[in-house]
């Protein structure tokens, strides 16, 4: 019986927690703090609803190290003017194992973000003539490994023989 009632106040107590949790959070903040709230939210928050989809040809490919946006970017030359597209961070995500070059036609799946005051395409879906390269996933999480016409290949591949 003593368990019983314990639980009961134990639930009451944990739902009360719960419903004012938000209220708390919903409140003003007093002035002169700093609240989280306050802060804008970051534009990143990856929604395959919002993609889009963009063709053209590569105008240049370079690994950025600095900026919030490192990794590989491509500059992407379409009828409305120069997208700079995100491929991702990962070491197995250059133009050498996508096989880009300058020049070469692209299609690109993504969704539009601001990062520094620039607009850049945050690509998840990368086709080329002969291949299509799942670059993120649909929350928007870089791939570790590029897939590929079905295969996949991890970041770190190495090359085995005789099994």
């Amino acid at each position: 019986m003593r368990y019983r009632l314990f639980d009961a106040i134990f639930l009451a107590g944990l739902a009360t927690a719960f419903v004012s949790a938000p209220l708390a959070s919903a409140q003003a903040p007093t002035a002169g703090a700093v609240s989280a709230v306050s802060r804008p939210l970051p534009e990143r928050t990856y929604r395959v609803a919002k993609e889009i989809k963009i063709q053209g040809t590569i105008q240049s490919i370079e690994q950025s190290s600095s900026g919030e946006l490192r990794g590989m970017h491509a500059q992407i030359v379409t009828a409305q003017g120069t997208v700079n597209a995100h491929l991702g961070v990962s070491p197995n995500v250059n133009a050498k194992t996508l096989d880009l070059s300058t020049g070469d036609a692209v299609e690109i799946t993504g969704m539009m973000a601001k990062e520094g005051g620039s607009s850049v395409l945050l690509a998840r879906i990368l086709t080329t003539p002969d291949r299509i390269f799942i670059l993120r996933s649909e929350q928007g999480v870089p791939i570790l490994g590029v897939v590929s016409r079905g295969n996949f290949i991890p970041a770190k591949a190495t090359m085995k023989g005789g099994n």
